[in-house]
Parts: structure tokens; C-alpha cells; sequence
């Protein structure tokens, strides 16, 4: 992470060439829209709640408005010129990844096993890898702002005691706030960039575990850090396959880490264990969605209570 903090504050790569028939984009959905439709209302819509601005309540929106930020995975360089190169792999990664999450919900609805080539399994596994750890609630778990900047600082006197000597006005212009916001940001898409080649491979490793609603009264809800990690006491290496990670892909259907002997298992879920993924993914995120007003609002207390809980390990620093 050092390095990455380095490199995002010091060393800025050459911004790109100006195209001006170029159209970037703009809105980031963090949350795939793709994967957000699977948990809609009869209208095609969304029930949410946002613990950021509480006095709202719950409230309906629809899936093109919600988790996303403006240039979230841009690369903004010094001249305000944006490189939105990241988000743009991650919207190909979503398209590659759209079929093979259809048709595992499709498989489970049926009561079977999707049975994924090879191929579609580790575009499976990319796309799960990705979505844990590319979503802010997560990054400011890690990262806060504070932090940040006092990481800065203690590069910034690292420097100086290397023989890099900065003038006042380079040590001011580097911690000015927007300077610090900037860096912030492009440190988050450096990270993002580099990914973890081991926990991909614990990941590809152990198979699938397919979980079904066994009750159609009731469903999942998406949180904006939508990935939720469950380990037994004093144990978060994801190589120990008691430690368990779970992605909801549609409102009766979840997909989780599973066993090292099993390629792909489904299982049902039952009301207290929809219950208990709700209220977990509840606390770790910002801001929940669902078909349900009732559902929603029935999480409603618990969102956010836990969104600056920095885990033991994380995604990017080492096997979690």
C-alpha cells in the first residue's frame, strides 16, 4: 500500500492525449446496474434507504440512480484531464460476467447447478473478486481521509530525510485539500489497477456455493458494500474454508465462496439465514436496496453502524 501511496502522490503518469470527438463517462456504478435489476419491484424499481441522509427514510429510486459516483474509477491528473481507462474494464468485465450470473440464477430457480465451463468460472471469479473490493465503503474502511493525509505527510518527511528536498510552496500544493482529494482518488484507482493474483487463486481454488431463498415471502437486500465476509473467531484467511464470503445476485438467489471438494453446490436458505446476511450487509454499508419497502425499512436502524470498521486483512493486502 506504501508504494501505491507513493506512486499516486509523487510519480503521475503522463496524461493522455486530448481526443475531441471523446465522450468519457461520467456516472460509475459501483453496484452493476446488472446486478441490481435482479432485485427490483414489480414496477422495476428500487426501495432504499441511505444512512448518510437518514431523514429521508426509505424512499424508491430506480437502478440507473443508485450506487454510483461521478469519475469514481477515473485517473485525474494534475491538469483536471481525466482517465476513465479502469472504469471502462470494469464495464467489460460486467458484460462478460452478465451471462454467466444469469445463468446461474437461472440454474438455481430450477433447483439445479449451473454447471460454468471453465471460462465462465473464471470470469465468475474475477467478477466476485472485483466487486469485494471495488466499492468505496470498503476503500474507506482502509483509507479514511485522516489517515490519508497523515500518510502523506510521513512520505513527504521520508523524502525529505532521503535528500529529496521540498520547497514550502511543493509540501503546501501536496496537502493542499484538493491536491489531498485528488490523490486520494487516484490512489484508490492504483489499487484497484493491481489486484491480488493469490486471493484469486484461493478464490478459484475452493468451488461455488449457490444458496436459494426457501421462502419466497422473503429476500435479499443489495448494500453498497454488497460482499459480506463471515469467519469463526480469531480466523480470516480465506484459505480456511470455515471463513465464508457471500454476494447476493438477485433476491432469492446468493452466491458464495464454497468447499475446496465440491466444483459447485447448491443449498437452500432459510428465513433466519436471509435474515442474518441482510442485517450483516446492512451494517457494512451506507446504503442498502430492495424490492421490499417493508424489508428495507426493517434494516433501516442497523445501516451504516459499521462502515468504518477496518477488517483484519483485507483484498488487496493479503489472502482474508
Amino acid at each position: 500500500m506504501n508504494q501505491i501511496l507513493l506512486t499516486a502522490t509523487m510519480n503521475r503518469p503522463d496524461p493522455p492525449k486530448k481526443v475531441a470527438t471523446m465522450t468519457l463517462p461520467k456516472r460509475h456504478h459501483y453496484v452493476p446496474e446488472m446486478l441490481q435489476k435482479n432485485f427490483v419491484d414489480e414496477d422495476d424499481r428500487l426501495w432504499t434507504f441511505d444512512s448518510r441522509n437518514r431523514e429521508r427514510g426509505v424512499w424508491r429510486s430506480s437502478y440507473e440512480n443508485l450506487f454510483l459516483e461521478g469519475h469514481l474509477y477515473s485517473y485525474i491528473h494534475p491538469d483536471g484531464t481525466k482517465d476513465p481507462s479502469l472504469e471502462k474494464s470494469f464495464s467489460e468485465l460486467e458484460s462478460e460476467a452478465a451471462p454467466v450470473t444469469r445463468k446461474i440464477i437461472d440454474a438455481a430457480r430450477r433447483g439445479s447447478c449451473p454447471e460454468l465451463t471453465t471460462a465462465e468460472r473464471l470470469t465468475w471469479d474475477v467478477f466476485f473478486y472485483q466487486q469485494w473490493r471495488r466499492v468505496p465503503d470498503l476503500f474507506a474502511s482502509l483509507m479514511t481521509v485522516e489517515r490519508h493525509r497523515d500518510e502523506v505527510e510521513r512520505i513527504l518527511d521520508e523524502l525529505e530525510r532521503a535528500g529529496r528536498r521540498l520547497t514550502n510552496q511543493e509540501r503546501s500544493d501536496l496537502l493542499d485539500p484538493h491536491a489531498l482529494k485528488r490523490m486520494r482518488r487516484n490512489l484508490r484507482v492504483a489499487a484497484l489497477k493491481t489486484g491480488s493474483d493469490n486471493v484469486l487463486e484461493v478464490i478459484g481454488a475452493r468451488g461455488i456455493v449457490i444458496g436459494r431463498v426457501d421462502n419466497f415471502k422473503k429476500s435479499f437486500v443489495l448494500g453498497s458494500r454488497p460482499v459480506v465476509k463471515l469467519t469463526p473467531a480469531g480466523i480470516t484467511d480465506l484459505r480456511d474454508a470455515r471463513v465464508e464470503l457471500w454476494l447476493p445476485i438477485a433476491s432469492d438467489v446468493i452466491v458464495g465462496v464454497g468447499l475446496y471438494d465440491k466444483t459447485e453446490l447448491l443449498i437452500p436458505f432459510n428465513t433466519a439465514q436471509v435474515r442474518n446476511q441482510n442485517e450483516a450487509s446492512a451494517k457494512q454499508s451506507t446504503q442498502i436496496v430492495g424490492r421490499s419497502s417493508a424489508l428495507v425499512k426493517s434494516l433501516a436502524k442497523g445501516v451504516g453502524t459499521k462502515v468504518f470498521f477496518t477488517p483484519v486483512a483485507a483484498p488487496d493486502l493479503e489472502v482474508a
